[in-house]
């Protein structure tokens, strides 16, 4: 179904395999070898490489899938039980709206078949051909992106690009996206109008610094993300120099691995993306091994899951229910936590009722318990409330 969309790897990249020490990822992975397609059937992630820049600042970067197989086969398989595949490289299009139709059609049919798609390079704006993909499925979505920027407003408005593809995104009508989170904005890098904005469609952002007070709080912010996508160039430029836009602050590798392990853990992820890679030679393989350490928590995490998430079958059955009265006793805050997880949840319920269907859950952190046990108003609530 998919062999007109892939080049096999090189030749060097199988014979790495073929020697590959056993227990290690390139000893069970099953690759493309550009005449037998990997049994989609059997496999729970898909993961293949972009090699598509034309949408960036940087339109002669290349992502080398090669240097990234190198170090991604060398790592030792966790107790996982899913079966990973890699599917090749994925060949561009002659435009790149060839390559966005492209992209759109295979993780759309991924998801349908229940494989979890990772992409490893490529724009950040090939967020906007992933985000298509879910529309055929009629429901709402929801998108964290891990970045330095928010990409919503660039000089070029004319143009999806690696700067505003989160513009185009919300301007699709009709628009399925339910809400936009960002993970480690940093304020240099993003124009006031595009916090305005921000604030006005009340997306989630969480501030480096903020991120990094608080680290664990992170986990709460992408539980619920249907698409996750990683621009690693919000990683400093010392852990991760081979992308196309470098910067001495950001990230640190530790808590990349830290947040892809998080995003693994959430039931409702259904595509995890890397983005903005360029590969230097002088550098060596630093960032492509720093990536292949991201999936692999990434795939850690996924299998950790433990089917938590609430619904109306659920809520009564596998959750603590905690009211916390506010207004003078006239309202009250609902919160939910996991008998299995011990994760917390917040719901958009205050009104003293003793059952409401309708009401909305969001994840939340056992510190927004506490805050608004202490009489305040957890900004989460307050965001929630609006919607």
């Amino acid at each position: 179904m998919f062999l007109s969309y892939f080049s096999p790897p090189s030749e060097e990249v199988f014979s790495l395999k073929s020697k590959s020490a056993s227990g290690t990822i390139g000893s069970v992975i099953s690759v493309f070898d550009g005449n037998v397609f990997p049994n989609l059937d059997k496999a729970k992630v898909a993961i293949f490489g972009v090699n598509e820049s034309r949408g960036t600042s940087v339109p002669s970067a290349s992502n080398n899938m090669n240097s990234f197989r190198q170090e991604f086969y060398k790592l030792y398989i966790g107790p996982w039980d899913f079966e990973i595949i890699d599917l090749g490289d994925f060949k561009k299009g002659e435009k790149i709206e060839d390559t966005y139709f492209g992209i759109t059609d295979l993780i759309s049919n991924l998801l349908s078949i229940g494989v979890v798609p990772i992409m490893i390079g490529g724009g950040h704006d090939l967020c906007y051909a992933v985000y298509k993909a879910y529309e055929s499925f009629g429901k709402g979505v929801n998108i964290s992106s891990i970045d330095s920027k928010f990409d919503l407003i660039s000089d070029d408005m004319t143009n999806i690009n690696s700067r505003n593809f989160l513009g185009y995104i919300v301007k699709e009508s009709p628009n399925h996206l339910n809400t936009f989170t960002n993970i480690g904005y940093q304020s240099y890098f993003v124009h006031k109008d595009e916090s305005h904005e921000m604030e006005k469609m009340f997306f989630e952002t969480l501030r480096l610094g903020d991120f990094r007070n608080n680290v664990q709080e992170s986990e709460a912010y992408l539980r619920n993300s249907d698409i996750i996508t990683f621009d690693l160039s919000s990683i400093r430029q010392a852990d991760a120099p081979s992308v196309i836009f470098p910067s001495p602050n950001g990230f640190f590798a530790n808590e990349a691995c830290i947040l892809s392990r998080y995003a693994g853990i959430s039931d409702r992820v259904s595509f995890f993306g890397l983005f903005e890679l360029n590969y230097l030679e002088k550098f060596g393989n630093q960032t492509f091994s720093l990536a292949s350490q991201i999936v692999w928590h990434f795939l850690e995490g996924l299998s950790l899951r433990v089917g938590d998430s609430p619904n109306e079958k659920t809520l009564k059955v596998n959750f603590n229910k905690y009211l916390v009265p506010i207004d003078q006793g006239n309202y009250q805050f609902v919160f939910y936590k996991s008998k299995v997880s011990g994760r917390w949840w917040m719901s958009s319920s205050t009104e003293f009722e003793e059952e409401n269907l309708k009401e909305t859950i969001v994840p939340c952190t056992y510190q927004d318990y506490l805050d608004a046990v202490d009489g305040k108003i957890p900004s989460r609530m307050t965001r929630l409330l609006r919607l």
